[in-house]
């Protein structure tokens, strides 16, 4: 992994971790909580650890799409 992608892929799960949890997640069931709650954990991991790039890239993915972010 290039440094500016991995620059590229920290700022982007610090950005998911510090944008509010979006009101579908808020209001829908437990089991999309759960979901969310797991993507967080993993982004947070990737960012104290920096091991599993890939997979931290599929779950801040994930978080961008429940918050909206993705174009």
């Amino acid at each position: 992994m290039s440094p500016e992608t991995k620059r590229d892929l920290q700022y982007r799960c610090r950005r998911a971790i510090a944008a509010p949890v979006p009101k579908s997640v808020l209001e829908g069931g437990a089991a999309r909580a759960a979901d969310y709650k797991h993507c967080a954990a993993v982004v947070g991991a990737y960012l104290r650890t920096g091991h599993q790039a890939d997979r931290a890239r599929l779950h801040v993915l994930r978080m961008e799409g429940m918050q909206g972010l993705l174009p």
